[in-house]
């Protein structure tokens, strides 16, 4: 018998990272598993992946930040399935490293959408097919959720909103038999990690190519604080899955409105 045998679970940010070692182990576990994503290849790799470890599930392609596409998602779902057991709305994106003043409303927006309003559409549907069987929903947050970090602004504002979600959503949904909790993740070796460093590597070559130092603008960036963890190493995708799917299962039913660091200790010093 497996953890999640019977159930019906939406991963969102399926197709790589943290998401991807989420959709994997809860085919495993027993879960049937609807993973969410924008790539078809990466999509169709997941699906092999759960067959792989004698799972089953589904690529379902959708950009969980347009409203349309999330409602339209979640209607396949109650024709096809009748019910949702479990979701962990994983999608988002870092975004540019930019201070407020810096930021232009694009910037501002894109990480909004996908961060904030993707995790909000999901959720306003997810409870609509939890009920009333229940469920549980797991936020994926950050650490950034938990604390400031510099040339961060809409990251840090945007996973600080998925923890006040995430606490919104138990309190309405408690005594419904929904469980809504959020895990905060520091350093992950994962694509969306590789790309910030890209990012910030391309951004201090621009600066350099300007004739100014790009030191001083390190020294102000996300990486000028503190990076790593009391265990001096980043997790790994499958580290912050069974994290995640331990609040997923029924072992946590009594957790909720939990916002939990799953960090390596980085944020107890």
């Amino acid at each position: 018998m497996g953890r999640f045998d019977e159930k019906i679970m939406l991963v969102t940010g399926a197709t790589s990272g943290i998401g991807k070692a989420v959709a994997i182990r809860a085919a495993k576990e027993g879960a049937t598993v609807i993973a969410v994503g924008r790539n078809e290849e990466r999509g169709a790799m997941v699906v092999a992946a759960m067959e792989e470890v004698g799972g089953k599930g589904e690529f379902a392609k959708c950009d969980v930040s347009d409203k349309a596409a999330v409602k339209s998602l979640f209607e396949g779902i109650k024709e096809k399935y009748g019910k949702l057991d479990v979701a962990v709305n994983n999608a988002g994106i870092v975004g540019a490293s930019k201070t407020v003043e810096e930021l232009e409303d694009d910037d501002w927006f894109k990480v909004i959408d996908a961060n904030l309003n993707s995790c909000f559409y999901c959720c306003r549907e997810e409870v609509k097919l939890m009920q009333p069987a229940g469920g549980a929903i797991v936020n994926v947050s950050s650490v950034a959720g938990m604390r400031g970090f510099p040339s961060a602004a809409a990251y840090v504002a945007s996973k600080h909103a998925v923890s006040g979600l995430t606490k919104a959503v138990a309190v309405d949904y408690a005594t419904k038999g929904i469980t809504c909790n959020a895990i905060c993740p520091a350093g992950t070796d994962t694509p969306l990690t590789e790309r910030s460093s890209a990012d910030i590597k391309s951004r201090m070559a621009e600066i350099a190519a300007q004739g100014k130092d790009p030191m001083e603008w390190l020294k102000n960036s996300m990486l000028s604080g503190k990076t790593e963890t009391l265990q001096k190493k980043n997790a790994t995708p499958e580290e912050q899955a069974a994290t995640i799917l331990y609040f997923a299962s029924d072992e946590a039913k009594h957790i909720t409105g939990s916002i939990v660091a799953s960090d390596g200790g980085f944020t107890t010093y």
